[in-house]
């Protein structure tokens, strides 16, 4: 005979299931309306709507701004239920992380101007960063990575710097001014939909991005982390293995 335990157990996994199939649809429906949103804004902006001021294209601009983080929040809700039920559909291909790092700063330039943020890309003239790896997929960790710390930061800087801490394994890092997270929310950070308190008190974002960046990590046997001290900045990061020249 099941115990009241048990019937508790399924009944909580039915809440679940439910909540997770709602999220699926509602992301669902949000991806084409938010896709056209972007589209259009995007036709304004580059004058097939006629000439607008400077004043109203900063409006724009600052419109497809959010767009996107909405379209970074669909892709993350539609992502962790994908990945989780092992249904994330992987195209593998070879290309450099460093040609990555550099979409990202292009992607997030503006953002960061907007905000007088310093943001820079680090490369070192000789380096090993050819990985094999769903391209789409290692663009959307980076693009979590640096969405957060442009989000987070209000004065400063924002860094990406790509590198070979060893042999055979690239590195990528967000380096940030903002407030810093302090040692009990990092040992949380990476746990599904736990969000960082703001300095002023308020949590932001879904509790998605960070998540799906650890799963996906995983997912191309990397590693992910973080270092951080309170008022000092946050230095986000990830390891991959290098693909060698000779096997591309």
């Amino acid at each position: 005979m099941p115990t009241n335990d048990s019937n508790q157990s399924s009944s909580d996994t039915e809440i679940d299931q439910q909540k997770e199939e709602f999220i699926s649809l509602v992301a669902h429906e949000f991806r084409a309306p938010l896709t056209a949103i972007k589209g259009y804004l995007s036709m304004i902006l580059e004058g097939d709507a006629g000439n607008i001021s400077d004043k109203a294209r900063g409006f724009i601009a600052d419109a497809l701004a959010v767009n996107e983080r909405l379209v970074r929040l669909v892709n993350n809700m539609l992502n962790v239920s994908r990945i989780e039920k092992g249904k994330l559909v992987f195209q593998m291909e070879k290309v450099n992380l460093s040609r990555i790092a550099s979409v990202a700063l292009d992607n997030f330039r503006a953002e960061a101007d907007r905000k007088g943020l310093k943001f820079s890309l680090e490369i070192p003239s000789r380096i090993d960063d050819l990985i094999y790896i769903d391209v789409d997929k290692i663009n959307e960790v980076v693009a979590n990575l640096v969405s957060n710390a442009v989000k987070y930061t209000e004065n400063g800087f924002v860094k990406i710097k790509v590198s070979n801490p060893s042999e055979g394994v690239i590195r990528l890092e967000v380096n940030d001014s903002g407030p810093g997270i302090s040692q009990e929310e990092q040992r949380l950070l990476f746990r599904k939909f736990y969000r960082v308190e703001s300095t002023a008190g308020k949590t932001v974002g879904s509790g998605l991005g960070l998540y799906i960046c650890k799963l996906l990590v995983e997912k191309f046997s990397g590693k992910i982390g973080v270092e951080s001290d309170l008022d000092k900045g946050s230095t986000f990061w990830f390891e991959l293995t290098t693909v060698k020249k000779e096997e591309s």
